[in-house]
């Protein structure tokens, strides 16, 4: 089941007056936005480094880190937050400066209630047009990325930076979450892009032929070894080259790797020359790579290497509001590729698609629509046309609620699953149960408390 909510907007206020937080927060709560309270520069970079805030009201006379230092490190690390200074008449001067540097606007002390609640509004008003049209710009440049989840939206706001430069991208995520669909993006957005973005699948060439496949070779440079062979880094000279499921690269190779990063030129296998290659190299895979370092089994001079630009691609479970738009999208996309006519999703079938796991990410989603579009007798896409480990999530759905659960036992199962399901993140569970992230925080506190007393 798909859970909605009108998403609250968090506001963080900074000030090491007590007084003052407790009328900003009053008032900000009673205008029905999230508040979160940091009493100095420092403690407050910490909140936002964990959980970003729509808005930040920051005081400029402040111990340890004063408002104007913080405004500095909010802007360089997270660019999109609107800021709006705290201000007494004695520094009304320093806020206009701080408006100059960045800060959207001030707000003075003393606070008349109805000021507050004017300045904050316009201040998230012009940050929702801004991102409204940040949001679309990215999914018409990105199109061949289909989402609109915050954390595919994050996705594209990456690529959107990074894409035309010649930094280094690795790209993590699991098995069919799209990795090869990122590196595309990023190359046919670069100045590269007039070239053919050449793939190499680490995973699908055995290790005594994957050197020969990167690197060429000379004739007579190996047994069976009857022409010389350009390798797919002088063939991607001047362009992009995909190294899928580089965590599957012997260790041996993967020296071999690192030094023609560093150095910009490669030796074809049996030859003596020193060829320069121009190639910007984006990375993919769904090992975890800090585990593959401790085992020995991955390098850690070519990871950081590799990782100057990770992009993590979250599983679709952790996409949910992309399921439905992504089902659309392949039923159009195969119904035209296979002179099939226009179809419908069921409801029911659309029910299955929200509650089922998809261990296999959008590769696993488009298969099923591809499987439903040849399958399907009429107009409408029905659960008996997906395949069988899909149309039975029902069943094991209704299982897996024990009998005889209190509401209040059903409601902590329910949270600490989704929870489960979204890698721990807090706020994209509150989203997806439709509750407040504030109300979240409070019930797993409760069941913290709840185990300690029970110990």
């Amino acid at each position: 089941m798909a859970f909605q909510m009108n998403e609250q907007e968090k506001i963080l206020i900074v000030d090491d007056e007590p007084d003052t937080i407790l009328i900003l927060q009053d008032r900000l709560e009673m205008d029905g936005y999230e508040v979160v309270t940091a009493t100095d520069g420092c403690d407050a970079l910490e909140l936002i480094d964990q959980d970003l805030p729509d808005l930040v009201l920051l005081d400029i006379q402040m111990p340890r880190l004063d408002g104007i230092e913080t405004l500095t490190h909010i802007h360089e690390k997270y660019p999109g937050i609107l800021v709006l200074m705290l201000t007494a008449h004695g520094t009304i001067q320093r806020a206009v400066e701080a408006t100059k540097q960045g800060a959207y606007d001030f707000l003075e002390k003393p606070f008349q209630p109805e000021h507050i609640t004017q300045k904050v509004d316009q201040a998230l008003e012009h940050q929702r047009t801004v991102e409204h049209s940040t949001r679309d710009e990215l999914l018409h440049s990105y199109e061949e990325i289909v989402g609109e989840s915050p954390p595919i939206l994050e996705v594209l706001k990456i690529v959107e930076k990074v894409a035309d430069t010649n930094s280094t991208v690795l790209v993590q995520g699991e098995s069919g979450t799209g990795k090869e669909l990122v590196a595309r993006a990023l190359h046919q957005n670069s100045s590269r892009r007039e070239k053919e973005m050449v793939v190499v699948n680490c995973a699908a060439i055995p290790d005594h032929l994957l050197e020969s496949e990167l690197f060429g070779h000379e004739r007579g440079a190996f047994t069976g070894a009857t022409y010389q062979k350009i390798g797919k880094f002088e063939r991607a000279h001047g362009s992009t080259l995909f190294l899928d499921e580089i965590g599957d690269m012997s260790i041996e190779l993967q020296s071999k790797l690192l030094r023609t990063l560093q150095e910009g030129e490669i030796e074809r296998l049996g030859g003596t020359k020193v060829i320069r290659v121009d190639v910007r190299i984006i990375a993919a895979t769904n090992q975890e790579l800090r585990q593959a370092i401790e085992a020995g089994t991955f390098r850690q001079d070519l990871y950081y290497r590799l990782n100057m630009i990770p992009i993590h691609l979250p599983p679709l479970r952790a996409r949910q509001e992309d399921i439905l738009i992504l089902a659309e999208y392949f039923l159009q996309k195969h119904s035209k590729a296979h002179n099939q006519p226009a179809r419908l999703i069921s409801q029911k079938a659309r029910e299955l698609f929200m509650q089922y796991d998809w261990p296999g990410n959008l590769r696993e989603l488009e298969y099923s629509i591809l499987r439903a579009v040849l399958f399907a007798e009429g107009d409408v896409i029905l659960p008996k046309h997906l395949p069988e480990e899909i149309q039975s999530t029902s069943q094991r759905e209704a299982e897996s609620v024990p009998v005889g659960l209190t509401m209040k036992e059903m409601e902590k199962e329910l949270i600490l699953k989704t929870l489960e399901r979204m890698e721990g993140n807090r706020t994209r569970t509150a989203e997806i149960l439709g509750i407040s992230l504030r109300s979240l925080q409070y019930k797993l506190k409760d069941y913290e408390t709840a185990v300690e007393r029970d110990t």
